[in-house]
């Protein structure tokens, strides 16, 4: 395993390559947590989801910049465009392009706070939390 510690501004930072769908932290370890374009490439993206539910404190927060189906209904041949592709797209690239991002996002039990699209519906930017904000 690899670890690399740099200063910023004073504070410590440690990076560690780990298997996002068995991460080595303890329960609640982070206050925020972030993936980018990284769920078209795992084996198990609601695995991967669930684990930084787990290490992501009570009222952290999880942010995600995706890339997957357009999220467009009207955008059917894009969809379909995507579809047709996504199999060589993996093999060339590792990445199956044309995920339900929102789909695995809510099945993963995360709660979407915010979400916003980009690139015809193709592109995911979304605030998540490890649960539901409590009612005051």
């Amino acid at each position: 395993q690899k670890w690399k510690e740099t200063k910023l501004k004073g504070k410590s930072v440690v990076t560690k390559i780990a298997d996002a769908h068995q991460l080595p932290f303890p329960d609640a370890t982070f206050d925020t947590v972030v993936d980018t374009f990284g769920l078209c490439s795992l084996e198990n993206p609601e695995t991967a989801l669930r684990e930084m539910k787990r290490v992501c404190k009570p009222a952290g927060k999880i942010l995600l910049l995706e890339h997957g189906r357009s999220s467009y209904e009207w955008l059917t041949w894009l969809n379909s465009y995507l579809d047709k592709r996504a199999p060589q797209h993996a093999i060339d690239w590792g990445c199956w392009w044309n995920k339900d991002i929102s789909g695995l996002v809510s099945t993963s039990g995360l709660c979407i706070e915010s979400q916003r699209v980009h690139h015809l519906g193709t592109c995911y930017e979304l605030v998540c939390s490890p649960s539901k904000p409590e009612k005051s």
